[in-house]
């Protein structure tokens, strides 16, 4: 692999996917500095704190003067509000208005290279759904579905923006669930209840993505200056009644229609934070994306299945 930029910043450091890239990049020798930049402190083992340091900063702020002052070639942008808020407007302010400000200010920094985790979701999800999803196919995320929707509104900024910035390069990872010991996400959190009310008939095939191998393609992007969109995913796939059985829980079917308006009757009553109704189009029909351009172009292999990413999280739960 070529040699990583020597000085890195990384958006939402102190999250599940920050720290393990902070972790990552630290423990590379070519490495000189990684700037984790969050609300929260990132922690860090000792041994790799030489590497690291931790900058408590709002995302909605301007890191103009943290990116110059620490002379910052590259930028990991992961900061987002993962759980869908009941003020739409205070999640866009994080998740599409941050962004907008963190490129300017990389812009005007002379940073070079811009990498963004955004998700398979902006595809979509929903009954017309045959093939996996190219790169080059229209995004088209679930309406209502805060998580699919930000994203992809931040993914239009970082395009339009480099249409315009030739001097900085920018990448775009459209990642499915990141799995492993510890994984925190939507998926993860419906397995806090022991029944788990699912839509009668679905069994989509999922992907997901094991941490060591969402690290690797970080590094990878960053090390070949990758710009453009790439799918990234582990290896075959997982069904989601596998998926509910593997992590020991107890799917409960209900006709669709009943399920939905359940799920949109115990958000606006405030009974759950989980999601709105939208969200169940994602374990009710398919949203598989292919991740040859990123196998061809960047030369990314993962190591681990989809089932063993999931067989990683269900076994950490159990210890």
């Amino acid at each position: 692999m070529a040699e990583l930029p020597a000085r890195i910043a990384v958006t939402g450091s102190a999250g599940y996917l920050g720290s393990a890239t902070v972790a990552a990049l630290s423990d590379r020798p070519e490495v000189e500095l990684v700037a984790g930049v969050d609300v929260a402190p990132t922690e860090l083992r000792p041994q790799r704190t030489r590497r690291f340091i931790s900058i408590n900063r709002d995302i909605r702020t301007s890191l103009q003067d943290v990116l110059r002052d620490l002379e910052i070639e590259a930028v990991v942008h992961l900061a987002f509000l993962l759980r869908p808020a009941r003020d739409d407007s205070l999640a866009a302010e994080i998740n599409i208005d941050a962004t907008r400000r963190l490129l300017e200010d990389c812009e005007e920094a002379g940073v070079g290279h811009f990498v963004y985790l955004s998700s398979t979701t902006v595809y979509g999800a929903g009954p017309k759904r045959h093939r996996p999803a190219v790169e080059d196919d229209p995004v088209n995320p679930v309406r209502g579905f805060q998580y699919s929707e930000h994203k992809a509104a931040a993914e239009q900024l970082i395009l339009d923006h480099s249409g315009r910035s030739p001097n900085m390069r920018a990448c775009i990872l459209r990642g499915c669930v990141t799995m492993a010991a510890g994984a925190e996400n939507f998926i993860t959190q419906a397995f806090g209840r022991r029944v788990l009310p699912v839509p009668a008939g679905a069994n989509p095939a999922m992907q997901f993505l094991h941490l060591d191998d969402y690290t690797t393609i970080v590094e990878t992007a960053l090390a070949r200056r990758a710009s453009g969109i790439y799918n990234i995913a582990g290896n075959g796939t997982l069904r989601w009644r596998e998926l509910v059985q593997t992590a020991g829980a107890t799917a409960m079917p209900l006709p669709a229609p009943v399920l939905r308006g359940l799920t949109g009757l115990t958000w606006r009553l405030r009974l759950q934070g989980y999601s709105k109704a939208a969200g169940l189009n994602f374990i009710q029909y398919p949203w598989l994306a292919s991740t040859d351009k990123a196998r061809s172009d960047l030369g990314w292999r993962p190591k681990h299945s989809s089932r063993e990413a999931v067989a990683d999280w269900a076994n950490s739960r159990r210890h």
